[in-house]
């Protein structure tokens, strides 16, 4: 209900306001209304005191120091004005030092892993030193299980760390869609945005909570399975860890492909209707009102076109933050990965080729859980960049 009620009092307060000046330049001279640029600041500031953007704005002060500097600077009426300022030069020096800021904290277990490797490596020679081959085994399945203790102990780090980066941006998306909806409407998008509200509300919930529920813990038993396969010989499942591996990808891509099908279907489907509604409105207002009819109908356009700017200033700003929220933690288990694949490598030359194979199989799945979120974060993207275009297609059509 809040959204029709924001929308209305938008457009009251500035037909009142281009309706008297309207009246005011009539009786004086008979001359055409006419609008400054000045004016059209105005008109935009003002309706940026209408709208309730404390939500998104208080969520982005909460976040870690690393993803903030990320992100753009927030000023909506900027980006009404002159669009989204964004250096995206320096976005890739940024995102380089904080993926090596990763990997030196991950460090330290690439130091743990190499150690394994050598004492499974001299243990492996005192085994055919002294012919015991029952001990030897015994130690290296030892070994084994010390490493599965440390991977299992990065698989709950890294799914908690994913899980809660899809919680923080699907609460900055929820923040931020009333006002998107709000300007969309005001913009002339009714039937528009009654239809996508809907659908984008539950599609992003029902599709974070799929993510959460069904692909994270697919990727999980994918990886635990892949490593038991490795640990006994004459008992192996990785053609099993290989099928949910690739179950969890379908899923994921299903998923998404869906959600955005349905939500540019949806909005194709109404822009026209909402396009060729507001033309008629316009006409009608512009025709029957008596006096000033025509200048309240270009107080028409002019206040849909504002809330246009605005809107798509909200909207770009939301769709790169939505990427960048999970930037941070996304290297971070990005990192994670390209530890197990350096420590894989360094291991082989030892010959522990069990231990090899094991670290790049952990490797793949840490790399699954980068995908994963990462999909995520541009299924944000591409949905507000939809409902961007689709406001934007609205005023074309009319």
């Amino acid at each position: 209900m809040k959204r029709p009620v924001l929308a209305g009092v938008l457009l009251i307060a500035i037909f009142s306001t281009g309706a008297a000046g309207v009246t005011g330049a009539a009786g004086a001279a008979g001359t055409a209304w006419t609008v400054p640029e000045a004016g059209i600041d105005a008109i935009v500031e003002e309706e940026l005191n209408y709208l309730d953007l404390e939500g998104p704005y208080s969520l982005l002060r909460r976040m870690d120091r690393e993803t903030r500097e990320l992100l753009p600077e927030w000023d909506p009426a900027g980006w009404a004005k002159e669009g989204l300022r964004f250096n995206f030069s320096g976005m890739a020096g940024r995102v380089a030092r904080l993926l090596w800021k990763e990997l030196v904290v991950n460090f330290n277990l690439l130091g743990k892993l190499i150690i394994l490797a050598v004492i499974a490596a001299v243990l492996s020679k005192f085994q055919q030193a002294w012919n015991r081959e029952s001990l030897g085994r015994l130690v290296e399945t030892v070994i084994y299980l010390v490493l599965m203790g440390l991977v299992l102990q990065s698989f709950h780090f890294t799914l908690n760390l994913a899980r809660g980066s899809l919680d923080r941006v699907t609460e900055f998306i929820y923040a931020l869609l009333p006002g998107i909806f709000t300007l969309l409407t005001a913009a002339g998008g009714l039937t528009l945005a009654s239809i996508c509200h809907p659908v984008v509300w539950t599609g992003i919930g029902l599709v974070v909570r799929a993510i959460k529920d069904l692909v994270f813990p697919m990727i999980y038993f994918a990886g635990i399975i892949g490593l038991v396969s490795m640990l006994a010989e004459g008992f192996t499942l990785s053609k099993l860890a290989g099928l949910t591996r690739k179950l969890a990808i379908g899923l994921l891509g299903l998923l998404v492909a869906l959600f955005l099908g349905v939500v540019t279907v949806q909005g194709i489907s109404v822009a026209v209707a909402d396009g060729v509604g507001f033309r008629a409105a316009k006409f009608v207002t512009g025709t029957f009102v008596p006096l000033v009819g025509s200048a309240l109908a270009d107080s028409m356009e002019l206040a849909a076109g504002c809330s246009l700017l605005i809107k798509n200033g909200l909207g770009l700003f939301g769709a790169v933050a939505a990427v960048l929220i999970c930037l941070h933690p996304a290297l971070k288990i990005l990192a994670v990965a390209l530890i197990y694949y350096l420590a894989s490598a360094l291991v082989q030359p030892a010959g522990e080729e069990r231990l090899a194979a094991a670290l790049h199989e952990t490797g793949n799945i840490f790399l699954m859980v980068f995908a994963a979120l990462a999909i995520t974060g541009l299924m944000f993207f591409f949905c507000l960049t939809i409902l961007t275009g689709l406001g934007n297609m609205t005023v074309m059509i009319r």
